[in-house]
């Protein structure tokens, strides 16, 4: 059946806790990805790195 697969773990980023900016899979991540990320996604919004936060979910 679809939808009934196995659900990756994701790295999501939100804004102010609740705007999800972007998620990306944990598998093949590097280190210092996700502090290089929420540097990239501030300069790119135009935002304070602090207002990024980040969670993992299963997705």
């Amino acid at each position: 059946m679809e939808g009934q697969g196995t659900k990756e773990l994701y790295i999501v980023f939100y804004y102010q806790g609740w705007e999800e900016l972007l998620a990306y899979t944990v598998r093949g991540t590097f280190d210092g990805e996700l502090e290089d990320t929420i540097q990239l996604l501030a300069a790119e919004k135009g935002i304070d790195p602090k207002d990024i936060t980040t969670k993992i979910e299963r997705r």
